[in-house]
């Protein structure tokens, strides 16, 4: 086991600030008000979770994405507590942070975004900054969904390299049922969707068959989230499941993204197909233990004693 990952993993993606409320009786309906019992902010996005979840495992993480000139320093700071290099945090001077007002239950959520200086981000992927950074990784995650035709050179470019690639593109509906999105997931080694957008860009319903129809349209890997039915795999033409990991939810915020963090560490580490999964289900369910993705999300010992514990139960 390394305690300190020396491979880089560059995440780029949108970056938000998380406003969480929880602990409500119903959600208001229009003209109504409703009292949350707890609150949270954190960071927010697929990229700053995932991000945050890795540095906690000990990866080198750099970021790439954009955050409001004005009121973005706090999310840059939080996610420097983390020992993340924030150089490809573009401060932007015209949009204020992304912001997403999060009302989580136990089984699910609803969100309320502002996408705010996201917005440059598709510019922002063309950049020769971003192609540095990107190139100078050994893993590279895309949080986001990148353009079909014009970012489609940057993946080969990075195959190319021999980078690994990985991506999660946050249940972006319309592009997932575009044909030529897969183009863009032909070029990336594993696609970390949930069931419903594994549905979307398969038009199918039953995990085995989102997978075989997934794998026909040439895609490599594909680590398709089940939330309470666990997880399943599909790895060079293979197919492998985990069962759900028994966990008391607190906020299920963000978990998604901490099982791709899961499996990306555990791929770095060399693990086998059937082991990243089960990591990657652990993180993601032990992220769910409190408000906001990135508190609940467990340290390397910790993580260390839960695979102890799926060794022995073999």
């Amino acid at each position: 086991m390394v305690a300190r990952e020396k491979k880089r993993v560059a995440v780029v993606g949108e970056f938000f600030i998380d406003e969480i409320f929880t602990e409500f009786n119903a959600l208001p309906k229009l003209g109504e008000e409703c009292f949350a019992r707890k609150f949270r902010r954190e960071v927010g996005g697929g990229a700053a979770i995932t991000a945050c979840a890795l540095a906690k495992l000990g990866v080198h993480v750099s970021v790439v994405g954009s955050v409001g000139k004005e009121d973005g320093q706090w999310l840059v700071d939080r996610l420097r507590s983390f020992d993340i290099d924030c150089s490809g945090l573009e401060l932007d001077s015209t949009e204020p942070t992304g912001i997403t007002v999060s009302a989580s239950t136990r089984e699910d959520r609803s969100f309320l975004t502002y996408y705010g200086a996201n917005r440059k981000l598709k510019r922002l992927l063309r950049g020769a900054e971003t192609a540095r950074i990107l190139g100078s990784a050994s893993h590279v995650h895309f949080a986001c969904a990148p353009d079909s035709e014009a970012d489609e050179a940057l993946l080969l470019a990075l195959r190319k390299r021999r980078r690994r690639i990985s991506i999660d593109v946050q249940s972006h509906v319309s592009w997932l049922t575009r044909p030529e999105s897969l183009n863009i997931l032909r070029q990336c080694d594993v696609f970390f969707p949930n069931e419903r957008e594994g549905g979307w860009i398969s038009s199918a319903a039953e995990p085995h068959e989102i997978l075989q129809k997934l794998k026909d349209k040439g895609l490599r890997g594909v680590g398709l989230k089940l939330g309470g039915k666990g997880a399943a795999l599909l790895w060079r033409r293979r197919e492998f499941l985990a069962d759900p990991f028994p966990v008391k939810n607190i906020d299920t915020t963000g978990a998604g993204d901490c099982f791709n963090a899961g499996f990306i560490f555990a791929w770095l580490r060399g693990d086998s197909p059937q082991r990243c999964l089960e990591i990657a289900n652990i993180c993601g369910a032990l992220s769910t233990r409190a408000l906001g993705g990135i508190a609940g999300f467990p340290t390397l010992t910790e993580l260390m004693e839960y695979e102890s514990q799926l060794d022995s139960d073999k």
